[in-house]
Protein backbone atom coordinates (compact mmCIF):
# COMPACT_ATOMS: atom_id res chain seq x y z
CA UNK A 1 0.00 0.00 0.00
CA UNK A 2 1.55 3.70 -0.94
CA UNK A 3 1.53 6.14 1.59
CA UNK A 4 0.10 9.35 1.10
CA UNK A 5 2.28 12.22 1.99
CA UNK A 6 2.64 15.71 1.45
CA UNK A 7 1.41 16.66 -1.82
CA UNK A 8 4.40 19.02 -2.11
CA UNK A 9 6.83 15.64 -1.86
CA UNK A 10 4.83 13.48 -3.65
CA UNK A 11 4.38 15.54 -6.75
CA UNK A 12 7.02 17.58 -7.35
CA UNK A 13 8.67 15.60 -9.64
CA UNK A 14 5.27 15.18 -11.82
CA UNK A 15 5.15 18.88 -11.81
CA UNK A 16 8.30 18.95 -13.78
CA UNK A 17 7.17 16.45 -16.11
CA UNK A 18 3.71 17.27 -16.44
CA UNK A 19 3.21 21.45 -16.19
CA UNK A 20 -0.13 21.00 -17.60
CA UNK A 21 -0.38 24.46 -19.65
CA UNK A 22 -2.40 23.88 -22.19
CA UNK A 23 -5.15 22.04 -20.17
CA UNK A 24 -4.82 24.70 -17.43
CA UNK A 25 -5.33 27.58 -20.17
CA UNK A 26 -8.04 25.69 -21.83
CA UNK A 27 -10.02 25.42 -18.14
CA UNK A 28 -9.48 28.97 -17.59
CA UNK A 29 -10.87 29.66 -20.94
CA UNK A 30 -13.72 27.80 -20.30
CA UNK A 31 -14.52 29.18 -17.16
CA UNK A 32 -14.10 32.63 -18.40
CA UNK A 33 -16.72 31.95 -21.16
CA UNK A 34 -19.28 30.49 -18.59
CA UNK A 35 -18.64 33.94 -16.18
CA UNK A 36 -18.91 36.16 -19.30
CA UNK A 37 -22.44 34.25 -20.47
CA UNK A 38 -23.57 34.45 -17.07
CA UNK A 39 -23.24 38.40 -17.19
CA UNK A 40 -24.60 38.57 -20.56
CA UNK A 41 -28.06 36.75 -18.90
CA UNK A 42 -28.28 39.09 -17.08
CA UNK A 43 -28.00 41.94 -18.77
CA UNK A 44 -30.60 40.70 -21.14
CA UNK A 45 -33.10 40.43 -18.32
CA UNK A 46 -31.93 43.71 -17.09
CA UNK A 47 -32.87 45.28 -20.89
CA UNK A 48 -36.19 43.13 -20.47
CA UNK A 49 -35.20 40.64 -23.45
CA UNK A 50 -36.55 37.55 -21.56
CA UNK A 51 -36.39 35.57 -25.21
CA UNK A 52 -32.61 36.58 -25.47
CA UNK A 53 -32.23 35.40 -22.22
CA UNK A 54 -34.04 32.19 -21.95
CA UNK A 55 -31.82 31.26 -25.07
CA UNK A 56 -28.28 32.11 -23.75
CA UNK A 57 -29.57 29.88 -20.22
CA UNK A 58 -30.01 26.92 -22.48
CA UNK A 59 -26.87 27.27 -24.23
CA UNK A 60 -25.01 28.09 -21.00
CA UNK A 61 -26.77 25.21 -19.21
CA UNK A 62 -25.25 22.92 -21.60
CA UNK A 63 -22.03 24.06 -21.50
CA UNK A 64 -22.45 23.77 -17.81
CA UNK A 65 -23.37 19.96 -18.09
CA UNK A 66 -20.53 19.37 -20.24
CA UNK A 67 -18.01 20.93 -18.09
CA UNK A 68 -19.71 18.97 -15.28
CA UNK A 69 -19.61 15.42 -16.97
CA UNK A 70 -15.67 16.03 -18.01
CA UNK A 71 -15.10 16.72 -14.49
CA UNK A 72 -17.06 13.80 -13.16
CA UNK A 73 -15.15 11.34 -16.10
CA UNK A 74 -11.55 13.28 -14.90
CA UNK A 75 -12.52 12.13 -11.38
CA UNK A 76 -13.60 8.57 -11.96
CA UNK A 77 -10.18 8.03 -14.10
CA UNK A 78 -7.78 9.79 -11.20
CA UNK A 79 -10.16 7.38 -8.96
CA UNK A 80 -9.48 3.99 -11.07
CA UNK A 81 -5.33 4.79 -11.29
CA UNK A 82 -4.87 5.94 -7.57
CA UNK A 83 -6.58 2.53 -6.35
CA UNK A 84 -5.20 0.29 -9.22
CA UNK A 85 -1.20 1.82 -7.64
CA UNK A 86 -2.62 1.46 -4.51
CA UNK A 87 -2.80 -2.51 -5.11
CA UNK A 88 0.76 -2.91 -6.91
CA UNK A 89 2.63 -4.82 -3.85
CA UNK A 90 5.93 -3.25 -5.94
CA UNK A 91 6.10 -0.56 -7.98
CA UNK A 92 8.46 0.09 -10.96
CA UNK A 93 9.75 3.58 -11.63
CA UNK A 94 6.91 4.15 -14.03
CA UNK A 95 4.16 2.97 -11.51
CA UNK A 96 5.92 5.93 -8.93
CA UNK A 97 5.59 8.77 -11.76
CA UNK A 98 2.07 7.57 -12.69
CA UNK A 99 1.31 7.63 -8.77
CA UNK A 100 3.06 11.34 -8.35
CA UNK A 101 1.32 12.15 -11.57
CA UNK A 102 -2.23 10.92 -10.15
CA UNK A 103 -1.97 12.61 -6.92
CA UNK A 104 -0.90 15.83 -8.71
CA UNK A 105 -4.30 15.33 -11.14
CA UNK A 106 -6.56 14.95 -7.91
CA UNK A 107 -5.29 18.07 -6.69
CA UNK A 108 -5.66 20.00 -9.44
CA UNK A 109 -9.10 18.68 -9.54
CA UNK A 110 -9.77 19.63 -5.96
CA UNK A 111 -8.46 23.08 -7.19
CA UNK A 112 -11.15 23.56 -10.13
CA UNK A 113 -8.31 22.91 -12.81
CA UNK A 114 -9.92 20.11 -14.30
CA UNK A 115 -7.58 20.61 -17.82
CA UNK A 116 -4.42 20.34 -15.96
CA UNK A 117 -5.92 17.19 -13.76
CA UNK A 118 -6.76 15.72 -17.52
CA UNK A 119 -2.95 16.42 -18.66
CA UNK A 120 -2.10 14.55 -15.72
CA UNK A 121 -4.50 11.16 -16.37
CA UNK A 122 -2.94 11.17 -20.05
CA UNK A 123 0.45 11.85 -18.41
CA UNK A 124 -0.33 9.04 -15.77
CA UNK A 125 -1.46 6.58 -18.31
CA UNK A 126 1.81 7.15 -20.51
CA UNK A 127 4.22 6.74 -17.66
CA UNK A 128 3.41 3.50 -16.72
CA UNK A 129 4.56 2.33 -20.29
CA UNK A 130 3.72 -0.89 -22.49
CA UNK A 131 4.32 -3.38 -19.55
CA UNK A 132 2.43 -1.30 -16.76
CA UNK A 133 -0.83 -0.27 -19.48
CA UNK A 134 -1.08 -4.11 -20.47
CA UNK A 135 -0.98 -5.11 -16.76
CA UNK A 136 -4.05 -2.43 -16.18
CA UNK A 137 -6.13 -3.51 -19.24
CA UNK A 138 -5.69 -7.41 -18.25
CA UNK A 139 -6.60 -6.36 -14.36
CA UNK A 140 -9.84 -4.51 -15.57
CA UNK A 141 -10.40 -7.13 -18.24
CA UNK A 142 -10.64 -9.99 -15.98
CA UNK A 143 -12.12 -7.99 -13.23
CA UNK A 144 -15.22 -7.21 -15.75
CA UNK A 145 -15.48 -10.79 -17.41
CA UNK A 146 -15.76 -12.05 -13.49
CA UNK A 147 -18.78 -9.50 -12.81
CA UNK A 148 -21.20 -11.87 -14.16
CA UNK A 149 -24.67 -9.73 -15.69
CA UNK A 150 -22.88 -6.38 -16.37
CA UNK A 151 -24.91 -3.07 -17.07
CA UNK A 152 -24.61 -0.45 -20.36
CA UNK A 153 -21.95 1.45 -18.75
CA UNK A 154 -19.60 -1.99 -18.04
CA UNK A 155 -20.19 -3.17 -21.38
CA UNK A 156 -18.78 -0.16 -23.29
CA UNK A 157 -16.00 -0.54 -20.96
CA UNK A 158 -15.30 -3.82 -21.65
CA UNK A 159 -15.46 -3.47 -24.91
CA UNK A 160 -12.92 0.00 -24.78
CA UNK A 161 -10.68 -2.83 -22.57
CA UNK A 162 -10.61 -5.32 -25.29
CA UNK A 163 -9.74 -2.90 -28.25
CA UNK A 164 -6.90 -1.47 -26.22
CA UNK A 165 -5.17 -4.71 -25.53
CA UNK A 166 -5.51 -5.29 -29.32
CA UNK A 167 -3.60 -1.85 -29.89
CA UNK A 168 -0.92 -3.00 -27.70
CA UNK A 169 1.36 -4.17 -30.33
CA UNK A 170 0.36 -1.94 -33.21
CA UNK A 171 -0.63 1.23 -31.38
CA UNK A 172 0.21 2.37 -27.99
CA UNK A 173 -1.13 5.59 -28.31
CA UNK A 174 -4.83 3.87 -28.95
CA UNK A 175 -4.36 1.68 -26.27
CA UNK A 176 -3.86 4.68 -23.67
CA UNK A 177 -7.07 6.02 -25.23
CA UNK A 178 -8.61 2.75 -24.99
CA UNK A 179 -7.91 2.84 -20.98
CA UNK A 180 -8.36 6.29 -20.24
CA UNK A 181 -11.60 6.19 -21.56
CA UNK A 182 -12.68 2.76 -19.91
CA UNK A 183 -11.56 4.15 -16.85
CA UNK A 184 -13.24 7.35 -17.12
CA UNK A 185 -16.45 5.81 -18.04
CA UNK A 186 -15.89 2.98 -15.03
CA UNK A 187 -14.13 4.53 -12.25
CA UNK A 188 -12.33 2.77 -9.39
CA UNK A 189 -12.36 -1.08 -9.54
CA UNK A 190 -11.23 -3.18 -6.57
CA UNK A 191 -9.15 -5.74 -7.52
CA UNK A 192 -9.68 -7.66 -4.76
CA UNK A 193 -13.91 -8.98 -4.26
CA UNK A 194 -15.07 -5.61 -2.63
CA UNK A 195 -16.48 -5.11 1.10
CA UNK A 196 -20.05 -4.91 0.94
CA UNK A 197 -21.20 -1.72 1.30
CA UNK A 198 -23.60 -2.69 4.29
CA UNK A 199 -21.19 -3.37 6.22
CA UNK A 200 -18.87 -0.27 5.81
CA UNK A 201 -21.35 2.48 5.67
CA UNK A 202 -24.28 4.38 7.50
CA UNK A 203 -27.73 4.62 4.82
CA UNK A 204 -31.28 4.57 4.28
CA UNK A 205 -32.32 2.30 1.31
CA UNK A 206 -35.97 1.95 0.06
CA UNK A 207 -37.48 -0.37 -2.23
CA UNK A 208 -41.00 0.35 -3.67
CA UNK A 209 -42.94 -0.60 -6.84
CA UNK A 210 -46.18 0.69 -8.41
CA UNK A 211 -48.24 -0.46 -11.06
CA UNK A 212 -48.35 2.95 -13.28
CA UNK A 213 -52.30 2.55 -14.48
CA UNK A 214 -52.65 1.51 -18.63
CA UNK A 215 -48.54 0.79 -18.77
CA UNK A 216 -47.64 -2.95 -19.15
CA UNK A 217 -44.80 -2.59 -16.86
CA UNK A 218 -44.07 -2.07 -13.25
CA UNK A 219 -42.01 0.71 -11.78
CA UNK A 220 -39.21 -0.06 -9.29
CA UNK A 221 -38.41 2.84 -7.22
CA UNK A 222 -34.89 2.80 -5.35
CA UNK A 223 -34.04 5.65 -3.48
CA UNK A 224 -30.78 5.91 -1.16
CA UNK A 225 -29.69 8.75 1.48
CA UNK A 226 -26.34 8.77 3.31
CA UNK A 227 -26.98 9.65 6.84
CA UNK A 228 -23.45 9.05 7.72
CA UNK A 229 -19.92 11.35 7.57
CA UNK A 230 -18.13 9.94 5.10
CA UNK A 231 -18.88 9.19 1.17
CA UNK A 232 -20.41 6.17 0.39
CA UNK A 233 -18.19 4.84 -2.80
CA UNK A 234 -19.67 3.52 -6.25
CA UNK A 235 -21.86 0.69 -6.39
CA UNK A 236 -23.47 -1.60 -8.50
CA UNK A 237 -26.99 -3.46 -7.57
CA UNK A 238 -28.75 -5.50 -9.28
CA UNK A 239 -32.79 -5.10 -9.08
CA UNK A 240 -34.34 -7.27 -6.77
CA UNK A 241 -36.66 -8.47 -8.92
CA UNK A 242 -38.78 -11.91 -8.29
CA UNK A 243 -37.76 -14.70 -10.29
CA UNK A 244 -38.98 -14.96 -14.11
CA UNK A 245 -39.66 -10.78 -14.33
CA UNK A 246 -36.93 -8.81 -16.36
CA UNK A 247 -35.36 -5.53 -15.52
CA UNK A 248 -34.48 -2.30 -17.55
CA UNK A 249 -31.23 -1.89 -16.88
CA UNK A 250 -30.11 -4.50 -15.67
CA UNK A 251 -28.01 -3.27 -13.02
CA UNK A 252 -27.78 -0.07 -11.33
CA UNK A 253 -25.15 1.74 -10.86
CA UNK A 254 -25.04 4.46 -7.54
CA UNK A 255 -22.50 7.02 -7.94
CA UNK A 256 -20.19 8.21 -5.33
CA UNK A 257 -22.65 9.93 -2.34
CA UNK A 258 -21.81 12.95 -0.23
CA UNK A 259 -23.19 12.94 3.77
CA UNK A 260 -26.52 13.57 3.53
CA UNK A 261 -26.72 12.78 0.34
CA UNK A 262 -29.81 11.62 -1.62
CA UNK A 263 -30.65 9.31 -5.01
CA UNK A 264 -33.24 7.74 -6.70
CA UNK A 265 -33.34 5.46 -9.24
CA UNK A 266 -36.30 4.16 -11.68
CA UNK A 267 -36.38 0.89 -13.29
CA UNK A 268 -38.87 -0.59 -15.63
CA UNK A 269 -39.44 -4.36 -14.42
CA UNK A 270 -41.70 -7.04 -16.21
CA UNK A 271 -43.19 -10.44 -15.80
CA UNK A 272 -42.23 -13.17 -18.46
CA UNK A 273 -45.13 -14.24 -20.64
CA UNK A 274 -48.51 -12.36 -20.82
CA UNK A 275 -50.50 -11.48 -17.58
CA UNK A 276 -53.51 -9.53 -17.77
CA UNK A 277 -53.03 -6.14 -15.32
CA UNK A 278 -55.68 -7.27 -12.66
CA UNK A 279 -54.13 -10.45 -12.10
CA UNK A 280 -50.68 -8.88 -10.80
CA UNK A 281 -50.39 -8.74 -7.32
CA UNK A 282 -48.73 -4.91 -8.20
CA UNK A 283 -52.07 -3.38 -9.17
CA UNK A 284 -53.73 -4.93 -5.73
CA UNK A 285 -50.70 -4.07 -2.91
CA UNK A 286 -48.73 -1.42 -2.84
CA UNK A 287 -45.51 -2.65 -0.51
CA UNK A 288 -42.40 -0.54 0.08
CA UNK A 289 -39.26 -1.87 2.16
CA UNK A 290 -36.89 0.10 4.15
CA UNK A 291 -33.18 -0.66 5.15
CA UNK A 292 -31.50 1.48 7.62
CA UNK A 293 -27.90 -0.10 7.36
CA UNK A 294 -25.29 1.10 10.22
CA UNK A 295 -22.13 -0.32 9.91
CA UNK A 296 -23.02 -3.85 9.84
CA UNK A 297 -26.33 -3.42 12.08
CA UNK A 298 -28.92 -3.74 10.08
CA UNK A 299 -32.90 -2.64 10.31
CA UNK A 300 -36.05 -3.65 7.70
CA UNK A 301 -39.27 -2.46 7.79
CA UNK A 302 -42.12 -3.41 5.07
CA UNK A 303 -45.38 -1.36 4.63
CA UNK A 304 -48.32 -2.85 2.95
CA UNK A 305 -51.19 -1.08 1.88
CA UNK A 306 -54.17 -2.77 0.32
CA UNK A 307 -55.15 -0.80 -2.32
CA UNK A 308 -58.78 -2.98 -3.16
CA UNK A 309 -62.08 -2.59 -1.75
CA UNK A 310 -61.75 -6.06 -0.16
CA UNK A 311 -60.39 -7.83 2.53
CA UNK A 312 -57.02 -10.11 2.31
CA UNK A 313 -55.58 -12.76 4.53
CA UNK A 314 -52.55 -14.95 4.59
CA UNK A 315 -50.53 -12.20 3.34
CA UNK A 316 -47.00 -13.97 3.63
CA UNK A 317 -43.49 -11.53 3.06
CA UNK A 318 -40.50 -12.40 1.90
CA UNK A 319 -38.70 -9.25 0.91
CA UNK A 320 -35.37 -8.68 -0.68
CA UNK A 321 -32.22 -9.51 1.78
CA UNK A 322 -28.43 -8.19 1.05
CA UNK A 323 -25.96 -10.66 0.30
CA UNK A 324 -24.35 -11.61 4.07
CA UNK A 325 -27.86 -11.43 5.30
CA UNK A 326 -31.06 -13.67 5.78
CA UNK A 327 -34.76 -13.06 7.37
CA UNK A 328 -35.37 -15.33 10.63
CA UNK A 329 -38.56 -15.87 9.60
CA UNK A 330 -40.69 -14.82 6.83
CA UNK A 331 -43.72 -12.68 8.50
CA UNK A 332 -47.17 -13.18 8.21
CA UNK A 333 -50.13 -10.48 7.59
CA UNK A 334 -53.02 -12.24 8.33
CA UNK A 335 -55.91 -9.70 7.49
CA UNK A 336 -55.56 -6.64 6.20
CA UNK A 337 -58.53 -4.18 5.37
CA UNK A 338 -59.63 -2.28 2.33
CA UNK A 339 -57.28 0.90 2.20
CA UNK A 340 -54.95 -0.68 5.28
CA UNK A 341 -52.06 0.23 5.75
CA UNK A 342 -49.33 -2.21 8.03
CA UNK A 343 -45.80 -1.79 8.77
CA UNK A 344 -43.90 -4.86 9.89
CA UNK A 345 -40.50 -4.80 11.22
CA UNK A 346 -38.14 -8.03 9.70
CA UNK A 347 -35.92 -9.98 11.83
CA UNK A 348 -32.55 -10.20 9.99
CA UNK A 349 -29.68 -11.55 10.88
CA UNK A 350 -25.92 -10.86 9.90
CA UNK A 351 -24.62 -13.97 8.79
CA UNK A 352 -20.88 -12.71 9.57
CA UNK A 353 -21.65 -12.31 12.61
CA UNK A 354 -23.38 -15.98 13.34
CA UNK A 355 -20.51 -17.84 11.78
CA UNK A 356 -18.16 -15.47 14.01
CA UNK A 357 -16.64 -13.83 10.83
CA UNK A 358 -15.44 -9.94 11.68
CA UNK A 359 -16.87 -7.88 14.82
Amino acid sequence: MVGQESQEGETELAREQAPAIGGAEATLKRIDYIEEEAENIQFAIWANRPMSAKKMLKNLSQEVNEAEGQIMDLYRALSSLERSLEELEQMSEGDRNAWDLTMLGLQHLREGNWGAAADCVEGAVASMGRDGLERSLNTLGRHLNEMGELSDIEEIALTLVNQGKKSLDSDMSSAAKAFEDAISALGPVAVNEATSPFLVNSFFLSIGTTWPEGKDHALMVITLENTGENNISTMRLAPPIPYGWTAIPKMCEIPEIPPEGFIEIGIEIRPSGSFPQTALLGSSLNIATGYYADYGSLKVQTRIENRTPNLMEGLLLDPWMPEGFETLRLPLVENLGPGEIVHVPIEVLNLREAVGIGS
